[in-house]
């Protein structure tokens, strides 16, 4: 009598499990892995839907997508309130906890971030945009442009597009550090981007990478982009194409000091918590003094530690070490310009007894014994150990050719250990020098002679023959915008350690790369506006317009002995 009863429990186990083993989503099995982008393939409205009166909109993929990527990418303007997601399988329906404003179009995108639950893992090619309106009509308007990464190996896709409508605000106080676009959308994987169906107007558009998904600027944590002009939109112009954005990161903080230390009775180590600009590392620039009547302690030399990057070395006259002695920075500055933080600019510490540890040798050259394909003008540098003295001569430092004679050179003393040496005319091509130093006659602050005797190091030119040129002229379409010169950049791509070329246009737009070496390359031009030989990307606050860009080109195959003519770059 128990045998049907187990039969029956046992039929319903199974039912039960094959019924869990429907249920649970698996990726489909066989054949190679599928790395097609997820695709939405329908939605509810329909686009450009008029006079829409609904609370809530559908959505269809074509597969199981991950679903908080979708409710993380998905941004409705103007505002709706918060989102109410309810999924089913690959649909989700989609619930506005606000009530739509009469006569409004709403623009629906979803970013490129919305992701393949199983196959590869792969993003939404481009970002997808939905238009509806509760009343009888729908805007027109819309902004079409590229975002360029700020590293050529950094992605494109996902950057965030806030864009603000301006003609009710003052464009001054516009801050995205604190105010929300109004319209919103994210690049495709070439970093290309979209805004449709938005209202004539002008606007601000800022590229922002929103590391916090915050709908803010996040300033040294978010990189940014902005254009080189303001953006209109009208009837008789409803689509303003061709915004070009190169993104940047901003740098607002100054340095601060960290530490200090005194390995010696005559050196004084300061770490910072970034490097210092060279042209603030001065004598006038720190203090020590006694903690107690304040009594200055003479400062002989104050370099870069040739170590350590972030620190400097002061040279002081005898320490006691029975006192304690505060270090002061005052006026230097990090690498874009920021000034130390006054709150973290004095450090205490124990004066030394040691004697002086820092004997004076030669820690490091810029090329390496038998070097090739050097410049044929290079600059050499020499770093020594400690500061050298102030009356060393630098004729310990020579470059010579194969028969021994000496070349023309012009040297330099960049800092108290650091020399610089380089030929006042180009180096003939495809020919061995050397570079020779006779250490012996090289002294330290205190007329120590360095512990090295004569180092030479041999280098080959590179050979032209393996080189080529690039020549072509830039067209610049802007007749009114046309402060500052012309440059053309070369970026060879493909490579870990890729060369960069930047060379400015003659009156006509004509430029040429002269050296070029062979490589796979992508060239761009921009109107340098503050005339300081390099690209600007503006700031997102107070505001400061970018410079402008041309598109990239074409990536062009430069080969050795094949001068590449005719390139032409348009600007608008």
């Amino acid at each position: 009598m128990k045998y049907p009863n187990i039969f029956l429990s046992s039929i319903f186990f199974i039912s039960v499990v094959m019924l869990l083993g429907c249920a649970n989503q698996q990726p489909p099995e066989g054949g190679p892995v599928d790395m097609t982008a997820p695709v939405i393939i329908s939605i509810y409205p329909d686009s450009n839907k008029l006079n829409f009166n609904d609370n809530k909109l559908r959505l269809e993929f074509d597969r199981y997508v991950e679903e908080r990527t979708l409710e993380e990418s998905i941004f409705i303007s103007p505002y709706v309130g918060t989102l109410e997601f309810d999924w089913s399988g690959t649909e989700v329906e989609i619930t506005f906890s606000e009530k739509l404003r009469r006569n409004t179009t709403y623009v629906v995108n979803i970013g490129t971030d919305v992701r393949d639950r199983f196959r590869g893992q792969t993003h939404m090619a481009k970002a997808y945009t939905l238009a509806f309106s509760t009343g009888p009509d729908i805007d027109r308007g819309g902004i079409e442009g590229l975002v360029f990464p700020m590293k050529r190996s950094d992605a494109a896709a996902g950057v965030m597009i806030f864009a603000y409508q301006l003609d009710a605000l003052n464009p001054d106080t516009l801050n995205p550090v604190t105010a929300k676009p109004d319209f919103i959308t994210q690049t495709g994987k070439s970093g290309d981007f979209f805004l449709h169906h938005i209202p004539f107007g002008s606007y601000r558009v800022f590229a922002i990478r929103d590391e916090y998904r915050n709908l803010v600027y996040d300033r040294e944590v978010d990189e940014y982009g902005v254009p080189s002009s303001i953006i209109h939109i009208s009837q008789s112009d409803t689509l303003a194409a061709g915004v070009l954005m190169q993104l940047a990161k901003e740098d607002t903080s100054g340095p601060r000091l960290v530490k200090a230390s005194a390995p010696d009775r005559n050196h004084v180590v300061a770490e910072f918590s970034e490097g210092l600009h060279p042209s603030s590392i001065t004598l006038a620039s720190f203090i020590v003094a006694d903690t107690v009547n304040r009594r200055p302690l003479e400062l002989i030399a104050v370099y870069p530690n040739p170590l350590t990057p972030k620190s400097i070395i002061a040279i002081t006259q005898k320490q006691d070490s029975s006192k304690t002695y505060f270090f002061h920075a005052q006026s230097v500055t990090d690498s874009v310009g920021n000034q130390i933080n006054p709150l973290a600019n004095s450090l205490t510490f124990q004066g030394s007894q040691k004697a002086v540890i820092y004997a004076l040798r030669l820690v490091g050259v810029s090329i390496k014994d038998s070097t090739q394909n050097i410049d044929l003008q290079p600059v050499l540098t020499l770093t020594f150990s400690d500061a050298l003295a102030k009356t060393t001569s630098l004729d310990f430092v020579t470059i010579l050719d194969n028969n021994k004679q000496q070349v023309a050179v012009e040297k330099k003393r960049l800092s108290d250990v650091l020399i610089s040496i380089k030929p006042e005319q180009e180096l003939l091509n495809k020919t061995w020098y050397s570079l020779r130093a006779e250490l012996r006659q090289v002294h330290d602050w205190r007329d120590s002679t360095c512990k090295d005797s004569t180092k030479v190091w041999r280098f080959e030119t590179l050979d032209i023959e393996d080189m080529s040129s690039v020549e072509g002229t830039v067209d610049d379409l802007n007749t009114t915008d046309t402060v500052g010169r012309l440059y053309v950049t070369a970026f060879e791509i493909g490579k870990r350690d890729p060369n960069y070329y930047i060379e400015p246009t003659d009156a006509t737009g004509k430029f040429v790369f002269p050296i070029v070496m062979e490589g796979h390359y992508v060239f761009q031009a921009f109107r340098d506006r503050n005339k300081n030989g390099m690209y600007d990307s503006g700031k997102p606050f107070p505001f400061i317009f970018s410079e402008r860009l041309s598109p990239l080109s074409d990536t062009l195959k430069v080969r050795a002995r094949w001068p590449l003519e005719g390139m032409k770059i348009q600007m608008k």
